[in-house]
């Protein structure tokens, strides 16, 4: 077991969940499979911190978006990341998120590059009732999907580029007010107290006919809608849906980042990682975010103790 751990953030690859960490201030990370990781830590008082990293965007000649960048730099005070990598990041989501408002000159090559790809709208649902609209390109979608944790998803339209998707992502904003993004909080909540399967493809599917009906009424040539039959959108669910750990779900009561913990991971819905302590069967989940960057001190530490509420089974 090693001394020190780092967590970095969770990836998904090939429709199977990993974790990024570093262990003992190694000077490069390890994607290893969230299914068996064992996560025994203590935490006292102010830990210290690693920069998370980032993913570049300007990629080189062997390179493509989707690498990661190791750093062992600092964190800016209140950040998980340096000064550096913030700015990286920070750049690539603005002129992505606003590309659609700016003309060509004003963005990044590299962005540009980006939104000429074929791109998909879709609506995901997550285990609350939380509906998002949002856009990807076609070679990501379903791994979008999986990286946000939605339970289910319909594919409502394909676009000829990254400036008509988004363009149709605010309509539908605008028009029916579906937000695009939902909070991590909602998410977990959803795990631990899911809407049925039924009743959530029922409002899928009810935000679906409100799209394709905004499509019919503000046609775009860049815009092809998509329809099984007389239902719009096809239909997507998160590859973990079957999983047996995800029948009965509790919130995790402790602080992540204080205590002792010792916690094995099942697999993952997104972000959102299904732990069990390593003497007991019941399942929680827990957002690792508050972790990532935190030098764990790794050890045999059992767990504090846990009170659960009947009322959570």
């Amino acid at each position: 077991m090693p001394e020190t751990r780092t967590l970095l953030g969770v990836v998904w690859r090939d429709s199977e969940p990993f974790v990024r960490l570093r262990d003992d201030g190694a000077p490069a990370s390890l994607l290893v499979p969230a299914a068996g990781l064992r996560l025994n830590y203590r935490l006292v008082g102010a830990p210290s911190r690693e920069c998370v990293g980032h993913v570049p965007f300007r990629a080189g000649a062997n390179s493509a978006r989707g690498d990661y960048y190791d750093c062992l730099r600092t964190p800016q005070d209140a950040s998980r990341t340096c000064e550096r990598c913030g700015i990286v990041e920070a750049t690539f989501a603005s002129n992505l998120h606003h590309a659609h408002t700016r003309g060509t000159a004003e963005l990044d090559p590299a962005v540009v590059d980006h939104l000429q790809q074929p791109n998909r709208l879709y609506l995901a649902g997550f285990r609350d009732g939380s509906i998002k609209v949002g856009t990807s390109t076609l070679s990501r979608t379903q791994k979008r999907l999986e990286e946000q944790g939605a339970w289910m998803a319909r594919l409502v339209a394909e676009t000829t580029n990254g400036i008509a998707v988004r363009s149709l992502e605010d309509l539908v904003t605008e028009v029916w007010a579906l937000p695009q993004a939902v909070n991590a909080r909602r998410k977990i909540k959803g795990l631990v107290d899911p809407l049925s399967d039924d009743e959530l493809d029922a409002r899928l599917g009810a935000a679906a006919r409100d799209v394709a009906r905004l499509m019919d009424r503000a046609p775009d040539e860049r815009v092809r809608p998509l329809a099984v039959g007389e239902d719009p959108g096809e239909r997507w669910r998160h590859p973990m849906a079957d999983h047996p750990a995800l029948r009965n779900v509790l919130d995790y009561p402790l602080a992540l980042t204080s205590g002792n913990h010792d916690l094995e991971v099942i697999t993952a819905v997104g972000r959102a990682l299904l732990v069990r302590r390593s003497f007991g069967d019941d399942v929680f989940a827990i957002d690792p975010a508050s972790l990532f960057g935190l030098v764990l001190d790794m050890g045999d530490y059992g767990s504090d103790e846990i009170a659960i509420q009947d009322s959570l089974f």
